[in-house]
């Protein structure tokens, strides 16, 4: 594990999971090698607004990185449209040629979520397909975490990326 716990979202895709600069060591300035010396070129910012806020990215970041914010809170499903925006971010960032890194606070739970929809739309798997990808790979992600803290139903998330 890296200090951005930096990985794929699975084989042979430009798109990358990773925790928030300094969630796990470290500071701005090794997350930014991290993700530069991998070839990443864009990251989306999940952090909510508070928590973007007391950490101030992504505007550190954003001279580093085509960079952009879209604002998920912690430990719940994000509503459609914010979901639809992530996605459309990286498709748009990924179209233009760049490697892009998607991130919340630990990488796991928001960033699970954002990976396993745009697996729906841009590579056509299920959404149980999907969600198994992004839990197995070997940087495994935590999709779930809003079910697992009661602020979601396993319904609502397979409803969710069923939109894709």
């Amino acid at each position: 594990m890296t200090t951005a716990n930096f990985g794929p979202i699975t084989d042979d895709v430009p798109i990358f999971g990773a925790c928030r600069p300094g969630h796990l060591g470290g500071d701005l300035a090794a997350w930014t090698d991290v993700l530069s010396d991998r070839g990443v070129s864009a990251v989306l910012c999940l952090l909510s607004e508070s928590e973007a806020s007391r950490w101030g990215v992504p505007a550190a970041y954003d001279g580093t990185f085509e960079t952009a914010h879209v604002p998920i809170r912690d430990r719940y499903l994000p509503e459609v449209d914010r979901l639809t925006r992530a996605v459309d971010i990286l498709e748009s960032m990924t179209a233009g040629g760049h490697r892009a890194a998607i991130h919340c606070n630990a990488g796991l739970g928001r960033t699970g979520v954002v990976a396993a929809a745009w697996l729906v739309r841009e590579r056509g798997l299920s959404p149980t397909t999907a969600l198994e990808t992004v839990e197995s790979t070997p940087w495994p992600r935590s999709p779930r975490e809003a079910i697992r803290d009661g602020n979601a139903t396993e319904a609502e998330l397979y409803d969710l990326l069923g939109r894709f």
